[in-house]
């Protein structure tokens, strides 16, 4: 198909100038992107966009229905006002990896070799196949080097990079889901990250999945994806109910003058939720046992699937910790008015589009 002088001409000047990096997030139910100004400590959020893309669109890393994806990465930039063509994307999913690691003292090359070798020994995706970077974050208590090491499958990376191209966005930057909420957690308690790495919870209740991450001495010691998220919920009322995605969907939504859900339809959402907290209890038993050495004493949640009614109440009673919302805007800057979004719900969604938005290099 022969490519429009106009489009040349954009693709020229995205290249002479690409613009400010802005975050790209696909999920599994929706894409959000954002534009961020202002460096660390004084971030404002600028542009926020979302499209809410049909069931199966996405299902974990795999692209079902890529022309519906690339044109909901299209709509989500034009409608947030995103000028930029120069993108950070995140990854996520099954064949995605990361693993705090220590390497002993040594140059700059013995470190990396140390990190990449061992850190082959945890792909179980194969390391040959794989993408692999690292992050040296710190001295570790016991000598040598703290290191975050992440990898993504190949196949996975180059599919996500082919949907931005497809759109006309140059994706400059790639991190991992987990990692970006990380840092999004770390510039909200950045005055007061000394205290937090003694361990804390986070938990992000997305569509499909369910991400949980300790944080502890400086960065993630600890990440998991599990398969429980909001779509389950909306799958049942689909099934109890007898109707579409789509309404499922808002029938999961819809409150009365007085913002409560019709009882039937909280009855199947409170067993779903008693469910997914029974899964998520099961996998952060060893870090919440009091006595533990690696114990959390603090619990955030965030995502679209965390404004579940009761699921904070009932997350703190399993955990015994006090569980609070992650805010992105308690620190970083918005103009709700400009946005156009309310921000109980904008803070639950955009921690990771926003952790990706921060990166610039």
């Amino acid at each position: 198909m022969a490519v429009s002088l106009k489009d040349q001409l954009d693709d020229l000047i995205s290249k002479l100038n690409p613009g400010t990096i802005f975050g790209v997030d696909l999920g599994a139910h929706s894409i959000k992107v954002c534009e961020l100004s202002g460096t660390t400590g004084n971030f404002k959020l600028e542009r926020f966009g979302v499209f809410t893309l049909s069931e199966a669109a996405l299902i974990e890393d795999e692209v079902q229905k890529s022309s519906e994806i690339i044109e909901g990465i299209q709509e989500a930039v034009k409608s947030a006002g995103i000028k930029s063509k120069t993108a950070c994307i995140g990854l996520f999913g099954p064949n995605t990896m990361t693993k705090r690691l220590n390497a002993p003292e040594g140059t700059k090359e013995e470190i990396e070799d140390h990190i990449m070798w061992e850190a082959e020994q945890y792909i179980t995706f194969g390391a040959d196949e794989s993408e692999i970077d690292f992050s040296i974050i710190g001295e570790n208590e016991g000598g040598g080097k703290d290191a975050i090491v992440a990898a993504a499958k190949t196949d996975v990376v180059n599919s996500f990079l082919l949907l931005l191209k497809e759109a006309k966005i140059n994706a400059k930057l790639i991190d991992l889901n987990v990692l970006a909420l990380s840092n999004t957690f770390e510039e909200i308690f950045k005055k007061n990250i000394v205290e937090y790495s003694t361990g804390t919870l986070i938990l992000d209740f997305g569509a499909q999945s369910t991400k949980i991450i300790v944080y502890k001495r400086g960065g993630p010691i600890f990440t998991k994806e599990i398969a429980v998220g909001g779509g389950l919920i909306t799958e049942e009322i689909q099934r109890q109910m007898g109707v579409s995605y789509e309404e499922a969907e808002d029938l999961k939504t819809s409150v009365d003058d007085k913002g409560n859900l019709p009882e039937e339809i909280l009855n199947i959402i409170n067993a779903q939720i008693d469910q997914q907290i029974a899964e998520v209890r099961k996998n952060i038993n060893f870090y919440v046992t009091q006595g533990s050495a690696e114990k959390v004493n603090y619990c955030f949640v965030t995502g679209g699937g965390s404004l579940a009614p009761g699921l904070i109440d009932k997350l703190s009673v399993v955990s015994g910790l006090a569980v609070e919302r992650l805010d992105p805007f308690s620190v970083f800057k918005v103009d709700e008015k400009k946005i156009g979004q309310n921000l109980e719900q904008l803070a639950a969604i955009s921690s990771v589009v926003i952790g990706l938005a921060m990166r610039k290099n």
